[in-house]
């Protein structure tokens, strides 16, 4: 491939060869013309020269070899062929034949020069001759003497003569044009050498500016229109490189806002291509590359496509607030419209507000009222049925007032315990009460709250047995601990029926963890209500947990106070065949 300084010399090149061709092309005609013209002038001039000298001794009679040796003499000062015809057409004189070829030489009274000079006074023609079988430029005048015409006077040049000197001609100006080509050829290698080195600087710099280096510049200090050039070439560099500068850090700066939202974003345009998806919503939806595809690829919820559609077909702002099955969240969406490119149609915007923990604290709230309130509406109605019925002269009746009064201080006691544990889960779960880390021996730990059981035990009777299966050492809040043992071993004695057991163990558990288990052998808890068992106010057999004067949060409580000190609870059963309850104690540096 021919490069800078090669291509503009071809095109000069090409334009002074394309010059010089056409004024060959227009010249060379107009040449032969002139040449031809010349000659002819000249020939006349001959032509009238040889009729005055042809003219007094045509005019004398003098014979026809004298008049011949005459022509012959006179024609060899022209260097031309010279014919004298007389009136009738005969040829009397000849430089080019004589004798008898004279004689035999064909009448010429039809030639057209001869015609055309006797007419006219001048005749010019050319064609081939008849007599010499060339090619020739015929001029005839007529012969005059005294006021009559005596005959004409012609005289022929051959054309290859002609033809010598337009070839001559155009040799020259060949020579002329070769010259030129040469010339300008050179002037264009001179001319452009200069240009080349400024060029390639140019064209380089600019492959760096297209290849993404916008720090390059091009060092050309010239004053003319390839300086100007590299000024605005290095400007236009320095200006976008500023905005691509500033565009990278907008983007910087909103996929920093995005990033740190807690909301998901989701942005699609006038297709529903998305464009941008932030990593709270990937996060929370689990979704992989969303960018790039449709929406209904990314998130196949018919409700989600409901407010993009109708946000992209209306641009007017759309909430909504829809449930995703397959994960189990609940999102409060909010759509609004999201310009697009110049030119086209605006997209849509979406932002994923997860409200599932608000509408599970609305149902525990909805639930807690429920159930406090269902707590508080027995006793308070069995008290004010007893205070009624005092009221109406049981008071006058030892025996029954006693008995009332009794059922009135069990509902009472009853509502002061619901109300005491309603305070110490509202503690918990407040943070108040901080935790007091100590290393903790939890073999003693149990062996003291199955010791305080003991009595109880007995008394009903159940089999309370503690064992050691050497769980370690642990930093954690001991009198917690101790809370939680009591609460599971209280509830253990509870459900387990006369002559049953009760097992508190402790055992290591995994990465220098200690368990703490309290098992029994009572009813048992059927699968269904496992996952619930730590709710407040959850009850498996509602009627007999009331009968054994339990408040439904117990558990609820073991569990808070179980994940305040970092440890956590679990439960297992068996239906028929009892229930374990293990609190696992994570091992801290002491």
């Amino acid at each position: 491939m021919l490069g800078l300084r090669g291509r503009m010399a071809l095109t000069a090149l090409a334009a002074a060869l394309g010059a010089l061709v056409a004024v060959l092309l227009l010249l060379g005609p107009e040449l032969h013309e002139r040449a031809l013209d010349q000659t002819r002038a000249t020939l006349l001039a001959e032509a009238r020269l040889m009729a005055r000298v042809v003219a007094e001794p045509m005019a004398r009679g003098v014979d026809g070899d004298a008049l011949d040796a005459l022509v012959d003499g006179a024609a060899r000062e022209i260097r031309a062929r010279a014919t004298i015809v007389a009136r009738d057409g005969r040829v009397v004189g000849d430089s080019a034949l004589s004798g008898p070829e004279l004689l035999a030489i064909d009448n010429h009274g039809t030639r057209p020069e001869v015609v055309e000079a006797l007419e006219r006074g001048v005749g010019t023609s050319v064609r081939t001759s008849t007599t010499v079988s060339r090619n020739l430029l015929y001029t005839a005048v007529p012969i005059t003497h005294g006021g009559g015409t005596l005959g004409v006077a012609r005289v022929a040049l051959s054309m290859d003569g002609i033809e010598h000197e337009k070839a001559a001609l155009e040799r020259a100006l060949l020579a002329a044009a070769a010259l030129a080509f040469a010339i300008a050829a050179a002037l264009t290698a001179l001319l452009s050498a200069p240009l080349v080195g400024p060029l390639r600087e140019i064209m380089a710099k600019a492959r760096e500016f297209a290849a993404g280096h916008l720090d390059a510049r091009i060092e050309v200090d010239r004053r003319d229109e390839l300086g100007e050039l590299a000024r605005i070439l290095n400007l236009s560099s320095e200006r976008l490189r500023e905005r691509l500068d500033e565009n990278a850090r907008d983007r910087a700066r909103t996929d920093a806002i995005l990033s740190a939202m807690e909301d998901g974003v989701l942005a699609v345009d006038a297709r529903g291509v998305v464009v941008v998806a932030n990593r709270a919503l990937q996060e929370g939806l689990g979704l992989e590359d969303p960018t790039g595809r449709h929406y209904l690829e990314v998130i196949r919820q018919p409700e989600v496509g409901a407010v993009i559609e109708h946000v992209l077909r209306s641009g007017e702002r759309r909430q909504e607030e829809v449930v995703l099955q397959r994960l189990g969240l609940v999102f409060a969406l909010s759509g609004v419209a999201f310009p697009g490119p110049a030119g086209q149609a605006p997209g849509a915007v979406l932002t994923f507000h997860d409200v599932t923990e608000r509408r599970r604290v609305d149902r525990i709230r909805r639930d807690f009222v429920a159930n406090a309130s269902h707590e508080l509406r027995t006793p308070l109605t069995s008290i004010r049925g007893f205070v009624e019925a005092l009221e109406d002269g049981a008071v006058d009746e030892p025996a029954t007032a006693a008995r009332f009064l009794g059922k009135i201080r069990t509902h009472a006691d009853r509502m002061a315990t619901l109300v005491e544990d309603l305070l110490e889960l509202s503690r918990l779960e407040s943070g108040q009460q901080a935790p007091q880390l100590e290393t903790v021996p939890c073999a003693e730990v149990t062996e003291d709250v199955v010791a305080s059981f003991a009595a109880l035990a007995a008394r009903k009777p159940v089999a309370l047995a503690c064992e050691d299966g050497g769980a370690p050492l642990v930093v954690t809040d001991g009198d917690r601990l101790r809370r939680i043992l009591e609460a599971l071993v209280d509830n253990a004695l509870k459900y387990t029926p006369e002559g049953g057991h009760v097992v508190v163990r402790t055992r290591p558990g995994a990465d220098g963890a200690a368990v703490v288990e309290v098992e029994d052998d009572g009813p048992g808890i059927p699968a269904e209500h496992l996952p619930r068992i730590f709710e407040r106010f959850y009850r498996v057999d509602k009627a007999r947990s009331r009968e054994l004067g339990g408040t439904g949060l117990g558990l609820s409580i073991v569990k808070h106070l179980a994940e305040g000190m970092g440890a956590s609870v679990a439960v297992s059963s068996d239906p028929g065949r009892g229930s374990r309850f293990a609190v696992t104690l994570p091992a801290r540096p002491r």
